[in-house]
């Protein structure tokens, strides 16, 4: 009897050591990647007030609160002045409770660019594209909750387009081999990659969340979108704020409203 019981305690270890390994295999992951077809202008995604990625995929292992932006020369650290993406990509742990995306022109936010994202390796294609400044996907007031998007599915990932609509490309229906940018649709450093119709892992260089870029990120020309002759340099994101006034702007847009109640317990607010 003494054995049995033996045997079923080890067993029953046994079981319990597997099962926390596949908790801590399951760690929750999410890629967020850029895609500029705008000719110039440089893809910022700024997390906590530092800019971490110019177009480069950037992985994260964890939830991931933020904002991105294409930086053509007038927008502000935390997007004032341009068109502004807000995202809270996070696996759900209650029902409606998973990641939230969605484009803000609430002032100071104004339209510079066409914007658009989408999700992918779950929803995939779902998103929104606004490609004039009276776009009816984005927020102009706080309380144009319809606009967002919303989605489920665990470790979900993003795309995020400027002058391109996100959703086609995931989709199929855009450009067939878009590369990742960080000044330009051009550019050479980052080579050309399909996105999946469904389902399908990117695979690319990816960038820690401890990483944070300096400020002279890209020394590659800028290609005009008119055929002019190339700016001496890239457009550059910046890494701080220009003052506390500009944060206090920022507060009452998408994410600082309905999104924050819903996390802050969790993760605290998108921009410190």
């Amino acid at each position: 009897m003494a054995f049995m019981e033996l045997s079923l305690f080890l067993s029953f270890l046994s079981f319990l050591a597997i099962f926390c390994a596949v908790e801590v295999g399951a760690s929750e992951t999410h890629t967020i990647k850029f895609i500029n077809q705008c000719g110039h202008g440089t893809p910022c995604l700024v997390l906590n007030g530092q800019n971490v990625s110019t177009g480069q995929d950037y992985t994260v292992n964890n939830i991931f609160s933020g904002i991105a932006y294409l930086q053509t020369g007038q927008c502000n650290t935390n997007g004032e002045g341009c068109t502004l993406l807000e995202m809270n990509l996070v696996n759900p742990a209650c029902a409606g409770c998973g990641s939230s995306v969605d484009i803000s022109l609430i002032s100071p936010h104004v339209y510079n660019v066409e914007a658009s994202f989408a999700y992918y390796d779950g929803c995939d294609g779902y998103g929104s594209d606004c490609n004039s400044p009276n776009c009816a996907t984005a927020f102009f007031a706080p309380e144009d909750w319809d606009v967002q998007r919303e989605c489920q599915a665990n470790n979900v990932n993003l795309l995020i387009a400027f002058c391109a609509n996100a959703s086609d490309i995931v989709l199929g229906g855009g450009s067939s081999s878009p590369a990742s940018s960080s000044s330009t649709s051009s550019s050479s450093t980052h080579t050309s990659i399909p996105l999946p119709s469904t389902g399908t892992t990117l695979s690319n260089t990816t960038m820690s969340t401890a990483t944070v870029l300096p400020l002279n990120v890209d020394s590659t020309p800028s290609v005009s979108s008119s055929g002019s002759s190339p700016s001496a340099s890239a457009k550059r994101c910046l890494t701080r704020p220009s003052s506390t006034s500009t944060l206090a702007r920022r507060e009452p847009t998408a994410l600082g409203a309905k999104i924050h109640r819903r996390h802050r317990a969790l993760r605290g607010s998108v921009i410190d």
